[in-house]
């Protein structure tokens, strides 16, 4: 049953609850401005132009609800009811207006005590509001990115109405008139008293040009499969329904935490099908191989559906993909940040490689624990060795390649558990296994390049992708803590690599007022420091907006950003850079000190394979 009114008529009529299978609140500035142009431009045209057409289109709302009963589940308009009663409240405080207690809205289940804090501090704070909100980010424990979302949304409107420069001005005197324009606004509203319908409904509506992440399309297309053929609709989409509200729950649950990064919720399922899909993947570890399109998640789903042979199998499918990607979220949520703090390897090699080592750790974490057995030491180990290879010019047969990393992964399964990987990996690095035709014994191998190629780590370590990673555990190595590097560097800003002497560094810093009067010895100078300058010795972690305001400096007044970021032994190292006749010799002495500790620490690590 689909109707047309306004929003004021819907609000009064109707309870809304949010609930948990559907993502919790999510609209940000990017939504959350044109919201308040769209007030603006009809409060404007509703004080000048009194027709009924002129009103306010206030979106389209599915809901599923018992038949006769007014508490209804939003299946569809969550996000922009929820910015409403938002807005609507921020008027509360500012105008004593107590028209969004007419909405009687309730969020999902781990977001009701953030709203009625807000609501709380907006209601009765008569201090500077939003200090108070930003206070309160500190000060409680509600730390869902939804519940941060919701804030950022009433501190935007309230800067709206304050005249920030940035946003659209809203007057305080209006209010009456913008709460009028919402009232009178147009609304569609599908009503369905069953959940199966609703569902198919909802996907019907969703994937024809209304965005929505990967990750919702694909719940909307396991609950139309399991609509059209189950026989107990009802009960099975439920259980859809119960995985994904677990998965958006731990998603929102989980914006502190460094080891996701910026994966989006869409990236990890991405990751969760290339690994473990409905929990019988065994082959085909590089699919879906991006996150949206024709090879994305979406169209991964939808073409593994089309395989299956009947109804049953389409069920077990669909289920099981929902349940197995919640024990995933819980891997990557609590189980790997929690063996973390146990070895901090857990963490490291999803620096070193993310992509593989995710793939590697949901596999592993299911049937068994890495840190254990030394697998996590190994697998940190083989891909540093793999990746020295690589870099010092031994490309690969792709196929060979794929398939080496493949057998690696398929190793880890149910029934040998964690077992066979570590003897797999163990054979690649003695050469009792060739992991390529070129590069044979994997340890021999790497030790041998290592040698071979010793220049490369001198003059030309700048290119080369891994090189932060072998300055991060140099650093861990000699004092500093991991946890400090991580949060400053890897998870606040955008890791970046800082040459210690500037490579535009000016000749007056160089102690050469005029160049021409002392070409000669400028040119000898700058010919030594130029030959070492990209030389590991000569780079250091850092962050983007630290190296760009530090890149031209001396190397002494890059110190502060070192400090702050952790590096223990680059601040002592480069304490003693003053003297620019001395900067190659201190880039070269500096370039050993890392050569050997990764020669000691991490080519030479027998023992960990023995």
């Amino acid at each position: 049953m689909e109707q047309q009114k306004p929003f004021g008529e819907i609000i009064k009529t109707y309870h809304f609850k949010i609930p948990d299978y559907q993502r919790a609140y999510s609209w940000g500035e990017k939504q959350l401005i044109p919201f308040i142009n769209d007030i603006l431009e009809y409060y404007t045209e509703t004080d000048l132009v009194k027709s009924e057409n002129k009103n306010y289109y206030l979106g389209h709302y599915i809901l599923e609800g018992k038949s006769g009963s007014y508490d209804y589940e939003i299946i569809d308009g969550q996000q922009r009811i929820t910015t409403v009663y938002l807005f609507l409240i921020v008027c509360k405080h500012l105008k004593d207006s107590d028209y969004y207690k007419l909405i009687n809205l309730t969020p999902v289940s781990y977001d009701k005590e953030g709203l009625n804090t807000i609501i709380n501090i907006l209601e009765t704070s008569d201090e500077n509001i939003c200090v108070k909100l930003t206070e309160l980010l500190s000060e409680t424990k509600i730390k869902t990115m939804s519940f941060i979302r919701m804030l950022d949304a009433v501190n935007l409107f309230v800067n709206s109405f304050l005249g920030e420069p940035k946003l659209p001005k809203l007057d305080v005197d209006k209010i009456d008139q913008y709460i009028k324009v919402i009232d009178r606004a147009h609304c569609s509203i599908a009503i369905y008293n069953d959940k199966a319908v609703a569902s198919q409904i909802f996907e019907l509506h969703n994937t024809r040009g209304i965005p929505l992440s990967e990750t919702e399309k694909v719940k909307a297309l396991l609950m139309k499969n399991v609509y059209i053929n189950s026989q107990n609709p009802q009960q099975e989409i439920e259980k859809i329904q119960k995985s994904f509200a677990g998965i958006f729950e731990m998603e929102e649950r989980a914006s502190d935490l460094w080891l996701r990064g910026n994966l989006s919720l869409d990236h990890v399922l991405m990751y969760h099908l290339q690994s473990i899909d409905d929990g019988y993947k065994d082959k085909d570890f590089a699919s879906p191989s991006w996150i949206t399109g024709d090879n994305g998640s979406f169209e991964y789903v939808r073409k593994e559906l089309l395989k299956k042979e009947n109804n049953n199998e389409i069920l077990n499918y669909a289920i099981n993909l929902a349940v197995e990607f919640e024990i995933s979220m819980d891997i990557l949520v609590n189980k790997i940040p929690n063996a973390d703090q146990e070895n901090h390897l857990i963490g490291d090699v999803l620096l070193l490689d993310k992509n593989r080592s995710i793939i590697f750790l949901l596999r592993a974490f299911r049937w068994g624990n890495p840190i254990e057995n030394k697998l996590i030491d190994r697998w940190e180990n083989f891909l540093i060795c793999y990746e020295i290879i690589y870099w010092n010019g031994y490309y690969y047969n792709a196929k060979a390649y794929r398939s080496k990393f493949q057998s690696i992964y398929k190793s880890i399964n149910k029934d040998s558990k964690l077992n066979k990987c570590n003897v797999l990996l163990s054979m690649f690095y003695k050469g009792q296994k060739n992991f390529s035709y070129h590069w044979k014994h994997l340890g021999d191998n790497t030790k041998r390049l290592f040698e071979v190629e010793k220049q490369k780590w001198l003059t030309n370590a700048y290119g080369w992708n891994k090189t932060a990673y072998l300055l991060y555990k140099f650093e861990i190595a000699h004092g500093a803590d991991y946890k400090i590097i991580r949060k400053n560097v890897y998870k606040n800003d955008s890791l970046s690599i800082d040459h210690i002497v500037a490579r535009s560094i000016e000749w007056k810093d160089l102690g050469i007022e005029n160049y021409l009067t002392n070409k000669d010895y400028a040119d000898v100078l700058w010919k030594e420091i130029i030959s070492v300058i990209n030389g590991i010795g000569n780079l250091s972690l850092s962050t983007s907006s630290a190296n760009s305001s530090d890149s031209n400096e001396l190397p002494t007044k890059h110190l502060n950003s070192f400090k702050k970021f952790g590096l223990i032994k680059t601040v002592e190292q480069v304490e003693s850079w003053t003297n620019p006749e001395a900067f190659s010799s201190k880039i070269e002495e500096r370039s050993k000190s890392i050569r050997d500790f990764i020669n000691d620490k991490i080519i030479n690590t027998g023992n960990i394979w023995n």
